[in-house]
């Protein structure tokens, strides 16, 4: 077992009305020695589910900061931290047991050569839940050295980062990425992602008409969502649609662009 706060990590947070999963994601990172969450405005209960949280002893750190976009919110979560290792966990992600351990014993080895490393996430799928355990899970630069890892703040929607240095990945463990959605939030959802993030790229016809079938072929087949059922094919096309309509809008968009010139 992990002790509860022993690690040298700092857990950054960013959130906004996660009432129902903040409570979840902060028993997920009990191993940390700071947890550093930054909300955006907060109107439900998240708030004094945090108090409550720090009331009992966890080592919060509660920041307020309206929203920036995804990588600058991010970024300044990082910049609070005071510890050596920086942990990236989402307001609906859970560190299960397992990852509790590894990373703990990945920062208690301290490679010299790795900087930054991957951690594995499994998916919920309404109607299955958590993804079938054969399924290709999504590799996330979640684990970090300070200063050696960056927000890369040109990407608007599902961050990434740059790192000075090796990066390796943690095999044992998950984290857990629990997001209950009906179809219409999750259309709305994309809609917006796709909005932003396809402000910055380059329209292309070729990815116009091969990106959305190879997105469902990727995660249907290559990622094995079809372990799932019915869910899983639901979340490959959902997968489709957004990739669609990411680069349908960056063509509409250089339409416009050609206009003005």
């Amino acid at each position: 077992m992990t002790a509860r706060f022993g690690s040298p990590i700092t857990a950054a947070i960013i959130c906004k009305n996660e009432e129902d999963l903040i409570g979840a994601c902060l028993e997920g990172v009990d191993f940390c020695s700071e947890i550093v969450i930054v909300d955006s405005g907060s109107t439900d209960g998240t708030l004094e589910i945090i108090e409550r949280y720090w009331a009992e002893g966890f080592p919060i750190r509660l920041l307020h900061q309206d929203w920036l976009g995804y990588g600058p919110q991010k970024q300044l979560a990082l910049d609070q931290a005071t510890r050596p290792w920086l942990l990236v966990v989402d307001a609906d992600e859970q560190v299960d047991d397992e990852l509790k351990q590894a990373i703990a014993a990945t920062v208690a080895a301290d490679d010299p050569h790795v900087s930054a490393w991957y951690i594995r996430r499994r998916d919920w799928l309404a109607g299955y839940g958590f993804a079938h355990r054969w399924v290709a899970h999504n590799r996330m630069l979640r684990l970090m050295r300070a200063g050696k890892a960056r927000v890369d703040e040109d990407r608007t929607v599902h961050e990434s980062f740059l790192v000075d240095g090796a990066t390796a990945t943690i095999r044992r463990g998950l984290v857990l990425h629990r997001r209950e959605m009906s179809i219409e939030d999750d259309l709305a959802r994309a809609d917006r992602y796709s909005t932003e993030k396809s402000a910055h790229r380059q329209a292309s016809g070729v990815r116009l008409v091969l990106s959305p079938p190879y997105t469902f072929v990727k995660f249907y087949l290559l990622k094995r969502y079809f372990l799932c059922g019915r869910p899983g094919f639901i979340y490959a096309m959902m997968m489709m649609v957004y990739t669609f309509l990411t680069e349908a809008k960056a063509y509409r968009a250089s339409l416009g662009a050609d206009r003005s010139v």
